[in-house]
């Protein structure tokens, strides 16, 4: 399996410092955004799992899936199914690329859907104890209205590019037969901007705040528990939303290479 160490040094010495500067802008302009505007909020609720099949030294499969709410559960929100595959360049970055379905729902009933291409690049270091992560995603979102059950035409477009930077720490061992059983905590944020010719005043599109305090089952299994932070622009430049979401992630990977799980 090929390793870029020199490589792997370089970039995570770039990518710290100037998306970080970038993070610091956009979270600084965040308040003063909610000063400025108008700012609704409301309480969202997600369920969504990660899966990860490692086929070889290089190459994994990769499929999450999801369903969100608003107003403890009571109104549908949103929904996805997303896969794709991923290709080591080494034990600590891979590249992955894959396509996203989801539903928008209005009054429990779907009035828009998404189909959602996307390439990513994920970093991963460690310091101590500390681990940390970073992912830079590009998207391109293209969206189709529903209407009584139909699929609409035309098709509206538009880019979006992440930079997600996740920081993960164990907290304490939970058993001491198990060793890989422990109560770990993440945290971290990611920022989403728009890009496009439909795009006019939403460069900014949302902006997330995350706490995940998690229960490491086994080196192969977690769940977690997490609190996001959500402040997001809308269709109207002058409204913007800001969301306490309660988000329950698992996280499963199996290993084919040597016949593991």
């Amino acid at each position: 399996m090929p390793s870029f160490p020199a490589s792997s040094s370089l970039w995570f010495s770039f990518s710290s410092k100037l998306p970080g500067i970038l993070l610091l802008l956009l979270l600084g302009s965040a308040p003063l955004l909610a000063q400025e505007k108008n700012v609704s909020k409301d309480s969202q609720q997600w369920m969504q799992y990660y899966h990860e099949s490692k086929l070889s030294d290089s190459w994994s499969f990769l499929i999450d899936g999801g369903f969100r709410w608003k107003n403890a559960i009571n109104d549908p929100s949103q929904y996805i199914i997303r896969t794709g595959a991923g290709y080591y360049l080494s034990p600590m970055i891979r590249v992955s690329a894959g396509f996203a379905h989801l539903g928008f729902y209005s009054g429990n009933k779907k009035n828009k859907i998404e189909y959602r291409p996307y390439q990513e690049i994920l970093i991963k270091n460690k310091w101590q104890r500390l681990g940390i992560s970073q992912r830079i995603r590009a998207e391109e979102r293209f969206f189709k209205e529903v209407l009584d059950g139909e699929v609409q035409d035309p098709t509206a477009f538009n880019y979006r590019f992440r930079y997600a930077l996740m920081a993960r720490i164990p907290l304490f061992q939970l058993s001491p037969t198990h060793p890989d059983r422990k109560l770990v905590l993440a945290f971290g944020d990611e920022i989403f901007l728009n890009a496009g010719q439909e795009v006019t005043h939403n460069v900014f599109d949302q902006n997330r705040f995350i706490l995940s305090p998690g229960l490491q089952y086994s080196k192969n299994l977690t769940f977690s528990f997490t609190w996001n932070r959500q402040f997001g622009s809308t269709s109207l430049p002058s409204e913007y939303k800001l969301s306490d979401v309660f988000w329950l992630q698992v996280k499963h990977q199996l290993d084919f290479r040597g016949g593991g799980s």
